[in-house]
């Protein structure tokens, strides 16, 4: 593992446990490609597969792509308060691989936004995922950190 990769993994364990003062947390990492394919349209089926096999069927979705609707922190907070509301036994944000979701992750996605208009690597993504879920948190709890 690089210096680099360590550095981000270390990072992201820091604001994981943040978000965990607030509610469990469990992160899955899945291997991109897992068929090995040659073909990217193969492989992001492929990897589809295996994000829809480890997604609990009562599970409120949120699919992270450039593509999807925009949010405020504020609008993060709303997104992880009316999850609980609906009844979905949890909250499950999934972070495209090297070439996106597959359309069955996207179709089976209950909402869809962006962490930002540009394509983030996984590792940043996860980041920026976690920090804004810690400031989601603290805005519904009516802490500090946000302002």
């Amino acid at each position: 593992m690089s210096d680099q990769d360590q550095a981000a993994e270390a990072l992201a364990g820091e604001w994981a446990a943040k978000v965990r003062r607030y509610t469990p947390l469990t992160q899955l990492q899945l291997k991109p490609n897992p068929k090995k394919a040659s073909s990217p349209e193969v492989a992001v089926i492929a990897e589809g597969e295996r994000v829809l096999k480890a997604t609990a069927g009562q599970d409120y979705v949120v699919v992270l792509d450039e593509r999807g609707r925009n949010l405020t922190s504020e609008g993060m907070a709303d997104l992880l308060a009316q999850a609980s509301e609906r009844g979905a036994s949890g909250l499950t944000f999934c972070i495209g691989g090297p070439f996106g979701h597959s359309p069955a992750v996207r179709q089976r996605g209950n909402d869809t936004i962006k962490l930002s208009s540009m394509v983030l690597n996984h590792q940043i993504a996860n980041l920026v995922l976690l920090e804004q879920l810690y400031r989601g948190w603290t805005i519904l709890r009516g802490e500090p950190y946000h302002h």
